[in-house]
């Protein structure tokens, strides 16, 4: 995954991939790592998935009683845009492959 959060960082680095306040993994790398899963499961593309959206499970704690946040206090679901989607879903695959020739497959 280091080969993939670089490529995504070197790529895009408007894209966070940590939360600010706190630096747990954000929803972005969350639904980069879920792309690159995907492509090595079925050693294919995840390009054009229609999913467009990661609802993290940590909430923003200094509100009791508030789960609507993240750690950051944005939405808890973050909704990526058509450019974002297609970037992560490109970069998972591009890194994956990657990997592979790395690997001699």
């Amino acid at each position: 995954m280091a080969l993939v959060a670089q490529r995504c960082q070197a790529e895009r680095p408007d894209l966070t991939l940590r939360f600010v306040n706190d630096a747990h993994l954000n929803q972005t790398v969350a639904y980069l790592i879920a792309c690159t899963i995907y492509a090595a499961l079925f050693d294919r593309s995840p390009q054009g998935l229609p999913v467009d959206s990661v609802t993290n499970i940590r909430f923003f704690e200094k509100e009791p009683g508030n789960r609507q946040k993240d750690r950051d206090g944005n939405p808890i679901t973050r909704m990526f845009s058509k450019k974002d989607r297609a970037d992560l879903q490109r970069v998972a695959w591009e890194s994956y492959k990657e990997f592979q020739q790395m690997r001699g497959e």
